[in-house]
């Protein structure tokens, strides 16, 4: 599925903004209907993006791959098509994580200069040579933080962040349980209850995954294939739900009174599932003294992604990277992403 084409050399578009050259082509990722990423995706030489007035133009040197790129390429569930193309995808560029350096800039930028080391969350476009996005979606990268950390920042960290602190309310001392703790959100969650002030940690993953979520930080981890955790017999301050499999009944047993359920996601079908889930999560608790907020997508964050740089940084957090991949490699790595058994994250190099 991959082109075989060689990329010509051409000045920077970006004029007395740039002080470098770009080519006048690069290799991306594209894909323009729906359907699995071996079938759609293919690896394809294009023109490379010129920043418009407030865009920075990235050289990117890695991106990481989440389920949001694997919904984009499959346009599932169906329910979600308005939000990702009723016809085609809007995304037809995967990728929403993305580091690397400045090579040009558009009139009125002030934040970055060519040749700054950026990291971010964009809106697609980060498996190819080059991304571009809006000035203030790129954060500079901080000393001490490589470029690959860094991608790592964005959608499945901003989840088990704002997750646990903003629709959990995990406090100091509490004791929360995560279900789907080996991926990229599961994975980070663990990690960041631990920073948050978790005092017991609780992970439920498969059997390929209980040593890294231990190295991870829980303090406990029940392996799902030959434990249940419904037979502990525990209580937790806070349930978070990355697996959703479990009755509702289940998960508010697993609560202590006055506990929080945060659900993040639930097993999928091509047309309606989870939203079933989705819908029936705050309508059931509504009527419990427990407490779950209405299911919700994570936010871009700059404010969230710098935080997160800052701990990673200090050496209080370090992302879980499992593989490294070729440009050439993204329909199989999209592929894998869909069978949702990832061990952290997964990086595209291109």
């Amino acid at each position: 599925m991959t082109e075989s084409t060689q990329t010509p050399t051409a000045q920077s578009p970006a004029g007395e903004h740039a002080a470098t050259s770009v080519p006048a082509t690069m290799r991306s990722a594209f894909h323009e209907r729906y359907d699995a990423p071996e079938e759609v995706v293919s690896v394809r030489t294009v023109p490379t993006p010129q920043p418009a007035a407030g865009e920075v133009l990235v050289r990117v040197r890695a991106a990481s791959v989440n389920a949001l790129d694997w919904h984009y390429l499959t346009g599932l569930p169906m329910f979600a098509r308005p939000s990702l193309g009723l016809r085609r995808p809007k995304r037809q560029v995967p990728g929403a994580d993305a580091s690397g350096e400045v090579v040009a800039v558009g009139e009125g930028v002030t934040l970055h200069h060519v040749g700054d080391q950026v990291f971010g969350e964009i809106d697609g476009g980060g498996f190819a040579e080059y991304a571009l996005a809006p000035e203030d979606w790129w954060l500079p990268l901080p000393d001490g933080v490589s470029r690959e950390q860094a991608t790592t920042l964005g959608v499945a960290a901003e989840t088990a962040l704002q997750g646990l602190r903003d629709w959990g309310n995990l406090r100091d001392g509490q004791r929360v349980l995560i279900a789907g703790a080996s991926g990229g959100v599961g994975s980070f969650a663990v990690r960041l209850a631990k920073i948050l002030g978790a005092s017991h940690i609780t992970a439920v993953c498969s059997t390929r995954n209980v040593d890294a979520a231990l190295a991870g930080g829980a303090d406990r981890v029940i392996d799902y294939t030959r434990e249940d955790v419904r037979d502990l017999g525990d209580r937790f301050d806070v349930f978070f739900d990355n697996a959703g499999t479990l009755p509702l009944r289940d998960c508010r047993k697993l609560l202590v009174k006055g506990g929080t359920y945060v659900s993040i996601t639930a097993p999928k079908t091509k047309w309606v599932k989870p939203m079933p889930r989705m819908l029936s999560v705050p309508l059931y608790f509504a009527f419990t003294g427990e407490k779950a907020p209405a299911f919700k997508v994570a936010s871009r964050s700059v404010a969230d992604q710098a935080w997160l740089a800052e701990q990673v940084s200090a050496g209080r957090l370090e992302p879980l990277i499992e593989q490294r991949w070729s440009l050439e490699d993204a329909p199989e790595v999209l592929r894998r992403q869909g069978e949702f058994h990832a061990q952290g994250k997964s990086l595209i190099i291109p």
